[in-house]
């Protein structure tokens, strides 16, 4: 068959890790690394559930020189491209974990230590859409809700979907108690200890018949916190009594009252940080983060952004479809660093649909609101090995502190770490 010409458009739970590549576009899937030094082609894809004619017969080559895997192009007709570059027909280049292949119509991200033997997409975690880059936080959801924690912390930035995770740890932590929301930046200081502890009548002028507060009318169930980051320095001990005791002391009482609580409490500041600062209580970090989820970044993990947009674009009540979606158009939104990850996608998303609505998506109309492609080197911006991340952990004091001093996320350093075990 010949090549069809393509014409550029206008945790442990898991079990061990694996090298894999994790296919992103048209459908998701998951390949093994070919074997080092042979040629690969349409054929080998097809017999990997993968069926492209615009892959060429022998397309590329992956080797492993001194171990790093490396990719080539064999001589195909559409050639292979990484991080949105054409690899020129010599040119050999070191693939970086979550680098993105292109070959043919086909988009694909390196993992250096996928989880587990089970390549199907895993369903959505509630909400939050996370066919591949999200198995960590599965694993942590469900053995937390196992363990019937007390208090729970999760940290991720802005739009990845923290209050997503809450509602579902809650829904199997306590499935038959309450749940509720609390802004902890939005309460003013003032009024913050009556809204959740409470208050008696007569505790202050107007104080009318009292209130039992956010704390015991989710007796039972499970309580968000979320920005806990926000949370006033004089207002900090007072919510470690209750993590310390359980026990609600309302504004004018003079005994406190027992509650059974899951606390969640969710932040995209750095906590670690603001503790040597003096700004938060090391004490209270210890508490909140009695169990720890850490959701990744978007660009952590590539291989979901096309499901993520089915997803929000199907909410719209309209439909993508692969065939009418330009390839280098997802290439494109999978190489946006998305510093507002799921909302800035969301948001891109709507205006790209002004110009180029649903069913289509097109590169012009992608780069009309994004930019133009700014490619991205194939290779680390610095190696990384097992030494410098060991010696950067135990100077810096912890993973989080390593992967900032390392300037990586700490997602990809727990990765590194895990596919070196």
């Amino acid at each position: 068959m010949a090549t069809k010409e393509h014409t550029e458009p206008s945790r442990d739970a898991w079990g061990p890790t694996r090298a894999a590549l994790v296919v992103a576009f048209p459908e998701p899937g998951v390949l093994p690394v070919p074997k080092s030094g042979g040629p690969v082609g349409r054929d080998w894809f097809e017999q990997h559930g993968v069926v492209d004619e615009r892959v060429s017969s022998r397309h590329a080559v992956f080797t492993r020189p001194g171990g790093g895997l490396h990719v080539e192009d064999a001589g195909s007709r559409n050639g292979v491209w990484v991080n949105g570059s054409r690899l020129r027909s010599t040119e050999r280049v070191p693939l970086a974990d979550g680098a993105v292949i292109r070959v043919g119509r086909t988009l694909m991200v390196y993992r250096e230590a996928f989880p587990g033997d089970d390549d199907r997409p895993s369903p959505p975690l509630g909400k939050l859409v996370g066919p591949y880059g999200l198995r960590d936080v599965v694993d942590d959801v469900k053995a937390i809700a196992a363990r019937r924690p007390r208090n729970v912390l999760i940290v991720g930035e802005t739009g990845t979907g923290k209050e997503l995770v809450a509602r579902v740890l809650a829904e199997r932590a306590r499935p038959r108690g309450k749940y509720g929301v609390i802004n902890v930046a939005g309460i003013a200081s003032g009024v913050f200890e009556s809204q959740l502890f409470g208050y008696v009548p007569g505790a202050y002028s107007g104080s009318g018949r009292g209130s039992p507060g956010f704390f015991v009318e989710h007796d039972g169930g499970a309580v968000f916190l979320d920005e806990i980051g926000e949370l006033a320095a004089d207002l900090q001990a007072k919510l470690l009594r209750v993590l310390d005791n359980r026990e609600v002391l309302a504004v004018g009482a003079n005994r406190a009252k027992p509650v059974d609580l899951l606390v969640i409490s969710a932040t995209n500041r750095p906590l670690e940080e603001m503790v040597s600062k003096g700004t938060f209580r090391q004490d209270l970090v210890a508490r909140l983060e009695a169990a720890r989820i850490d959701l990744p970044p978007l660009r952590d993990r590539a291989e979901d952004l096309y499901e993520i947009m089915r997803t929000i674009v199907e909410a719209r009540g309209e439909r993508l479809l692969a065939e009418r979606v330009e390839v280098e158009a997802v290439e494109r939104l999978m190489l946006e660093p998305w510093p507002s990850n799921v909302r800035g996608v969301q948001a891109a998303l709507e205006r790209i649909a002004r110009i180029t609505p649903p069913p289509e998506l097109t590169r012009a109309a992608v780069e009309r609101v994004l930019g133009p492609r700014v490619p991205v080197p194939p290779g680390p911006a610095s190696a990384l090995t097992l030494d410098l991340v060991q010696d950067a952990i135990r100077t810096a004091g912890g993973v989080a502190q390593a992967a900032k001093r390392l300037g990586v996320s700490r997602g990809r350093l727990l990765r590194f770490l895990k596919s070196h075990q």
